[in-house]
């Protein structure tokens, strides 16, 4: 199965912002929107930050964001520069179609390329019960920390090393 990120531009913006997960995923995630919104926050801060839409040929079928974490820079505070997958979503609709492997595989590639600078790691923050990504991340090699992004401990971060 092909997975192809595609930047967002004016032509796909709308359908982006339209994807939604399944009804039991969406309060792990906000919306497409906020994510795009975050990563315009970021740029004026000077972090690299990307939002693509996932194609599969000419259909859309999820999103995902990525941003490069300055070291001890927040809201993360890492002690190292590092990549996070600040967003991956599959449509509720296209799920249960490879999709979510295919296209996570395709934003770790990306990530390896270490577009923006050095980083020997990959984190992102997940939900605990959300078993269904959990399961997905570690079969891709991430482990959970026992760093959360927020004070309540709910989003957990998950890290990967990546190679040199």
């Amino acid at each position: 199965m092909m997975i192809e990120l595609k930047e967002i531009t004016w032509e796909n913006f709308w359908k982006v912002v339209e994807l939604r997960p399944n009804e039991s995923q969406r309060e792990y995630l906000h919306s497409n929107a906020v994510f795009m919104a975050q990563a315009y926050v970021n740029l004026k801060f000077r972090y690299p930050d990307a939002c693509f839409a996932l194609y599969s040929g000419s259909h859309i079928v999820g999103f995902t964001k990525v941003v490069y974490v300055p070291r001890c820079a927040g809201p993360y505070n890492f002690s190292e520069d590092t990549y996070m997958i600040d967003a991956f979503m599959i449509d509720g609709r296209e799920q249960g179609k490879g999709y979510g492997k295919a296209g996570f595989q395709q934003v770790l590639a990306f990530i390896e390329t270490k577009p923006w600078g050095e980083s020997n790691t990959i984190k992102l923050a997940c939900h605990d019960s959300n078993t269904v990504a959990v399961s997905m991340y570690r079969k891709a090699g991430f482990c959970e920390t026992d760093q959360f992004v927020d004070r309540d401990k709910r989003l957990r971060i998950h890290s990967k090393t990546i190679g040199n």
